[in-house]
């Protein structure tokens, strides 16, 4: 039976025998046998008895054959000493075996879990291990694999490769660390990485050897990847348009691409590396330092905006986005970003903001004239919104007055000894240009923009002069007036601001042309109004004159000679039949004129309307119109519990009576409706009618269109609103409404 498996006693040594620590008085207390007192201390491996720890059985029990305690303890076994020693070593020999086949196992485990592919051959490269890792790359099991030619399991694509692999180990040179190409057991290639060593004899011959291999398909693979990558970001970095850099945080550039060259004015790559520091690029050096900061605060700035330097001293504006890192070779922080050329952004942006400007000036003077058409009052939001601008603070607008030869100001801010309204004197720089812009009638070419000229006037000090940029404001080639402007000795305009105030020239001239004519209109239309309140005071009043004597005059007439007729009736023989008749119809006769008259005279002015008020006379005068027709009449007064003006009275009076004759005239209605309606602070008057109607766009040509006009004449005198709405066949409908003042309406009497 092998001594591996032969069982042993534990302890051998006699019963309450001291043990080797009591029987040496030893005191070293890390020795494995210490504290083991029932154990035997030689077949301890690693005891500490001598000055060194034995590593090998064998030895430590020569070393133990001399001790006197193992003599001792070998003297009390009933064998005899002899029989002791050999007892002891063949259980020395046991344990030997044990702790070998333990480092064995230990040691195929360890193999067997290791993830690289491994196995083991002897001088005629036959296989003699092969480890798990080895069957999943090689799709060989390791009872098939062992015992066949490495060539044969480790198929080597290339034979070159595998003809210098056995020199070499033939040789006893070891080769690591080597690529193929491998074919495993289903055909499929696989890229290997391999070292290969050789087993040698006591005699230094080679009587085998061991491979370890590794899979690195999926590392070909993420070096592929890598590849590209690396391919794809110097392709970005060298293609881009923008700057893209790597630095350190002190300031030395480790790499930059070709635009950022370019946008900084360098002739070379390698003449912008050799530069120490980047903070020759910053304008402000300061901002640098805080940008620097906030990488070391937050790790990254985004679209941050400065002003940086070209290599020839031009300022470029750019917009920066950069962070920090730790390079993972040398670890150091570095900063890598983008920087992009805003310069042409901002000046476009800048162009944009005063074209924008531009625009709001011209709709605010817009908005201005919607407003109101006040001159004045578009004159001096012009010159508000220009002075803010220019950033200017003093200037004014000066109006040509081409009649009286001079000069009258407009609007002023911040010119001193100027009032607005007044005649300026000024002095112009170029005596014929005053001469060509007031006194002559001359007229001037359209152009987007007139070149500025220069005059002055006298301040409180006479001989001081404040000297004006002048800018020329056109109407229909005819200059109209001029902005003057005080400038700062280092101000000047540019060409854009003349372009601006050119084309608000060309706006603001025809601007103040159209509020003088519209200012002419409603003076003309203000004439007017007071014309027709003239005439139609002047018509009631010849009204009421020839009512009075049609009244007085003819009525009298009349009555006389009907007492006439009386005293003619009594004389005349009563057997005189024919006379008597004509006399009868005379007088019947004689009755309607006189009614007829006195309806002509009411007509006229009717007293009850004086007397009474509206509702009363339009009372009659509809019953009076239902008398003499077959017009269905329905009126209403709503919400009057007094006596309204007399001129308002007057007016509604007529308005009813207008829209009462057209009705009977012209559309052949059986229905007309009247209604009077207070609703404060209005009143509205609404007239319909279900007659023929009309067409809106031919009322001009309608024969009742003078009457309508007159009615509309009379609402616009009393501050109203005269609306007229009809369709053919749809009837009419007139509404007309009036802001009543509080002393429109007056105590009943």
């Amino acid at each position: 039976m092998s001594l591996l498996h032969n069982e042993q006693p534990a302890n051998s040594s006699p019963e309450g025998w001291q043990s080797c620590r009591q029987f040496h008085n030893c005191i070293k207390v890390l020795c494995e046998a210490y504290d083991d007192t029932d154990a035997n201390c030689w077949l301890i491996p690693k005891t500490h008895c001598q000055n060194y720890i034995f590593e090998d059985f064998f030895d430590k029990m020569a070393s133990c054959l001399s001790c006197d305690y193992f003599k001792e303890i070998g003297a009390q076994d009933p064998k005899g000493l002899n029989f002791f020693i050999a007892e002891q070593l063949r259980n020395c020999n046991r344990k030997a075996f044990e702790q070998q086949f333990q480092k064995e196992a230990s040691f195929v485990a360890i193999l067997n879990r290791i993830p690289d592919g491994l196995f083991t051959f002897d001088k005629d490269w036959r296989i003699n291990y092969f480890n798990p890792a080895a069957e999943k790359i090689t799709g060989f099991y390791a009872r098939d694999a062992i015992g066949m030619y490495c060539d044969d399991v480790f198929k080597i694509t290339s034979k070159g490769s595998i003809d210098a692999l056995r020199k070499a180990i033939n040789d006893g040179v070891d080769v690591h660390n080597r690529e193929y190409e491998i074919i495993d057991i289903h055909g499929e290639k696989k890229p290997v990485i391999c070292s290969t060593s050789a087993f040698r004899n006591d005699k230094d011959e080679v009587v085998g050897g061991l491979e370890i291999f590794k899979d690195i398909k999926e590392l070909k693979k993420l070096q592929g990847e890598v590849v590209k990558r690396e391919k794809k970001y110097r392709r970005i970095f060298e293609g881009s348009h923008d700057m893209i850099h790597i630095s350190r945080p002190e300031g030395k550039l480790l790499d930059v691409n070709i635009a950022g060259v370019e946008m900084l004015g360098f002739t070379s790559k390698e003449e912008m590396l050799a530069l120490d520091s980047v903070e020759r690029f910053w304008a402000n050096p300061e901002d640098r330092k805080n940008m620097v900061a906030l990488l070391a605060r937050d790790g990254s700035v985004k679209d941050m905006e400065f002003n940086w330097v070209r290599a020839d001293g031009k300022p470029v504006h750019v917009l920066l986005s950069s962070r920090s890192y730790e390079d993972s070779k040398t670890g150091e922080v570095q900063y890598e970003g983008i920087i992009k050329d805003i310069t042409r952004r901002k000046e476009i942006g800048e162009l944009v903001r005063k074209r924008n400007r531009e625009l709001s000036i011209l709709n605010s003077i817009a908005v201005a004239v919607n407003h109101t058409m006040g001159l004045d009052n578009i004159l001096h939001a012009t010159l508000e919104r220009v002075l803010n601008v220019l950033s200017l603070s003093s200037g004014g607008i000066f109006l040509i007055d081409r009649v009286d030869k001079k000069t009258i100001l407009g609007a002023v801010a911040g010119l001193p000894w100027l009032k607005k309204g007044e005649t300026v004197e000024l002095i112009f720089k170029d005596v014929l240009l005053r001469q060509y812009l007031i006194e002559s009638n001359s007229e001037l070419m359209p152009e987007a923009s007139f070149p500025y000229f220069q005059a002055s006037y006298k301040t409180d000090n006479e001989d001081s002069l404040l000297c004006l940029s002048c800018h020329l404001i056109i109407s229909k080639g005819k200059p109209v007036g001029f902005f003057g402007f005080a400038l700062p000795p280092d101000r000047i305009i540019d060409y854009l601001e003349i372009r601006l105030l050119g084309s608000l020239s060309n706006f603001l001239g025809n601007t103040i042309e159209n509020a003088k004519m519209i200012e002419t209109i409603r003076q003309n239309r203000h004439n007017l109004q007071r014309l027709n309140e003239k005439l139609f005071q002047t018509q009631e009043d010849e009204r009421r004159r020839i009512a009075r004597e049609l009244h007085d005059e003819a009525g009298q007439s009349l009555t006389a000679v009907k007492l006439g007729l009386d005293n003619l009736e009594q004389k005349i023989p009563a057997n005189n039949s024919a006379v008597r008749e004509i006399l009868f119809e005379t007088r019947k006769m004689l009755v309607r004129t006189s009614s007829e008259i006195r309806r002509l005279a009411y007509n006229l002015h009717p007293t009850l309307l004086t007397d009474l008020g509206l509702e009363p006379a339009l009372n009659l005068y509809f019953k009076d119109i239902g008398t003499h027709s077959r017009l269905n009449v329905e009126f209403q007064m709503v919400g009057f519990d007094g006596r309204l003006e007399k001129d308002l009275e007057t007016a509604l009076y007529r308005f009813s009576q207008e829209a009462t004759t057209n009705t009977l005239k012209h559309s052949g209605a059986e229905n007309f409706s009247l209604k009077i309606i207070k609703s404060f602070p209005k009143l509205i008057f609404i007239a319909e009618d279900d007659g023929i109607g009309f067409d809106e766009k031919d009322i001009c040509n309608d024969k009742r269109s003078l009457g309508l006009l007159g009615m509309r004449e009379r609402a616009q005198l009393l501050g109203g609103t005269f609306l007229v709405k009809g369709r053919p066949g749809q009837g009419a409908r007139i509404r007309i409404e009036i802001k009543m003042a509080i002393d429109h309406q007056t105590s009943a009497a």
